[in-house]
């Protein structure tokens, strides 16, 4: 009995048509909020990308726009880091915790540099992956960003302002590094954690969830492969975290604005609750109601 009382609670509250009329006001509003959020924070990247085109010249190629995006990611994020790294900053930091809050804060040190960067290289339209090294036996100690340039990913480390550049001056990508560590070590400038030694990476955390997560990787090979799945960059499919929020807000919407309808028509429109609803009995009622000749005093269920 206790188990389905919160079930019948819900039950009754999805037929209080107060209730539904509150809720869908809430989620109308919430839409609006994170919409305008969105919009501003696409705005925040599109006058980035303004203040990287005003230094790109006719001879840049792909791979030059890129090491200028991360230069531009580096000293926009460089000295923020320990301005807002402590501090209660509220539901954006703990529960959003969106790219634009990266700009603002670097709060997610390297995770935010690699957001923000990854964020700039889209608008761009440059394909981009965000990676988790592993380093000292543990995967997620580092996080970079791989770009495609050509048909390779090149390497780019936007907290440290780095990328690597193999013997005949192209940029190297992950295996390179790895393959030659005491070559590409050499490049990195001072103050660069020695543990970072590109020792493996991944792309999305596959154990994250146990069950489901191997269970949602399985599914992903099967429509992709198993080798664009184990490359496959989950975290670059949220980086307007305010849209995925319109997305999901939405599809509850939906839902809810037909049961708040349904729950109208047979309250206000029908002449009684027990008359199913159907495209044509709307119709026919609300002409009826027009018409002055339906006048139902019927009361909706509490």
């Amino acid at each position: 009995m206790g188990s389905r009382y919160p079930f019948r609670i819900l039950r009754l509250a999805f037929r209080n048509l107060y209730f539904l009329m509150f809720l869908n006001g809430f989620l109308l509003a919430s839409l609006f909020y994170f919409k305008m959020e969105s919009f501003y924070e696409d705005g925040l990247f599109t006058s980035i990308k303004s203040a990287i085109d005003a230094h790109i010249d006719a001879d840049d190629n792909t791979d030059s726009v890129a090491v200028k995006a991360m230069n531009t990611c580096y000293h926009l994020l460089s000295n923020k880091g320990s301005t807002f790294y402590t501090g209660n900053l509220g539901p954006e930091a703990d529960v959003i915790h969106s790219t634009a809050f990266d700009l603002m804060t670097t709060r997610g040190a390297c995770g935010s540099y690699s957001q923000v960067l990854a964020r700039i290289l889209k608008t761009y339209h440059i394909p981009v992956r965000i990676a988790q090294m592993k380093a000292g036996g543990f995967f997620g100690a580092h996080n970079i960003v791989e770009a495609q340039v050509g048909t390779d990913w090149v390497v780019l480390d936007p907290t440290y302002n780095l990328c690597f550049h193999r013997p005949d001056s192209k940029l190297a990508n992950f295996n390179d590094v790895r393959a030659d560590w005491s070559y590409y070590s050499k490049q990195v400038p001072p103050g660069y954690n020695p543990m970072y030694r590109y020792e493996d990476v991944r792309y999305t955390n596959w154990s994250k969830i146990p069950i489901i997560s191997p269970a949602a990787k399985s599914i992903l090979s099967l429509f992709i492969g198993r080798e664009r799945a184990n490359t496959f960059s989950l975290r670059t499919l949220f980086m307007n975290t305010y849209q995925v929020y319109v997305y999901v807000l939405v599809a509850i919407y939906l839902p809810l604005l037909l049961i708040t309808f349904r729950g109208l028509v047979k309250t206000k429109i029908f002449p009684s609750p027990e008359i199913p609803v159907t495209v044509r009995n709307v119709f026919k009622y609300i002409r009826l109601r027009l018409q002055g000749g339906a006048r139902g005093t019927s009361s909706y269920s509490h």
